[in-house]
């Protein structure tokens, strides 16, 4: 089987790391496998783990980097046809059938949605309607709305985000790697520095709580000047360490006590998984997939509210016990619910599936 994957950049983001993890399985299994994006870390390390990777300029806002990026694809796939399109999200759908319309065998196009603003399901639903052969909603939130605005019900299926167990990293080095205290609480933010994640909220919370804890951000994104801003107006300057784009989660999520994240929606959060895997416990706001996940895993507080979330973070960094059976419970939630190889099984079945009923 040959695939084309297709999404606007393979950088740290969840959506990114799916497609890694599927790519470099499926090839495992001597598949064929093309990722197209705008490029990233990720995209220049596919190379070594036998996936070909193809710079498209879908990150180009506006219809000329979407005509663009359809006709290399289109070129591509007329050199070396391929089976089955997966692309992930609504731009690299769009992009996946004008790029594939065309060929005399045309290929399905299976479509991931990792999850939408709210009021975009609306407008998406008509592109997946015409563009995908089969939609896969990350989380049963994210299926739920997308039929909700007319996604057709027999396009739809459901497969839950999933990730390899994070690498071991011992936590004595990992803290003196970072210049961190040995017995300072921690807590990490992996997320990227865009409005959904409301780092705003995340920066009001932390005024609230234990001044001898300290907030490590992964990420950048368009919000980055605007939270540097934030910080240094509310003087927590040296409570908060801005970190950029990193490439050492294992690292990161080895020195930390805990992670938060402040979103106002979400599918089902790669970062949330890994913190997991690594035993890290999670306060989270309680929206969209990660209601799922249950009270017993993660801490769960109410969205938009900084009081809430400061008081989710307060009484966690301050409950050891609570935090150990977090963990116990996060491991067995991901025993039974987010294995990677259960990810990549599915799918694998997911492509024969469309490619049989297309009949190509």
């Amino acid at each position: 089987m040959r695939a084309l994957m297709v999404i606007a950049e393979m950088g740290s983001g969840g959506a990114e790391t799916v497609v890694s993890d599927l790519a470099r399985h499926l090839v495992s299994l001597d598949h064929g496998v093309t990722v197209a994006s705008s490029g990233g870390f990720r995209a220049e390390e596919l190379p070594g783990h036998g996936v070909r990777s193809l710079r498209v300029p879908l990150r180009t806002p506006g219809p000329v980097g979407l005509a663009r990026t359809a006709a290399r694809l289109r070129l591509d796939v007329r050199r070396s046809p391929v089976d089955v399109v997966h692309a992930h999200n609504v731009r690299a759908t769009l992009a996946a059938h004008l790029g594939t319309r065309w060929p005399r065998r045309r290929p399905p196009v299976l479509t991931t949605v990792h999850g939408l603003a709210d009021d975009d399901y609306a407008r998406a639903v008509p592109v997946l309607n015409r563009c995908a052969d089969l939609v896969v909603a990350v989380s049963a939130d994210v299926g739920e709305r997308l039929t909700s605005a007319g996604l057709e019900a027999g396009r739809l299926h459901v497969v839950e985000n999933a990730c390899r167990p994070v690498p071991s990293y011992d936590r004595a080095r990992a803290r003196r790697e970072l210049g961190l205290d040995p017995d300072r609480p921690v807590v990490l933010c992996l997320a990227r520095l865009a409005a959904p994640k409301r780092h705003d909220l995340l920066v009001a919370a932390w005024e609230r709580v234990p001044r001898d804890a300290v907030l490590l951000v992964a990420g950048d994104g368009p919000g980055q000047a605007d939270l540097a801003g934030r910080v240094a107006r509310a003087g927590l300057a040296g409570r908060v360490r801005l970190l950029g784009v990193r490439q050492d989660v294992p690292r990161l999520l080895a020195a930390s006590d805990v992670m938060v994240l402040a979103s106002d929606r979400e599918g089902m959060p790669m970062t949330v998984l890994e913190a997991m895997s690594a035993g890290v416990p999670v306060v989270a706001s309680a929206v969209g997939g990660l209601v799922s996940l249950g009270d017993d895993a993660l801490a769960l507080v109410a969205p938009g509210s900084a009081e809430a979330l400061a008081e989710g973070l307060s009484a966690v960094l301050g409950d050891a016990t609570r935090r150990r059976a977090m963990a116990a419970a996060a491991t067995e939630l991901l025993g039974r619910r987010f294995s990677s190889a259960g990810l990549c099984s599915s799918y694998e079945y997911l492509y024969r599936h469309v490619i049989l009923r297309s009949g190509t």
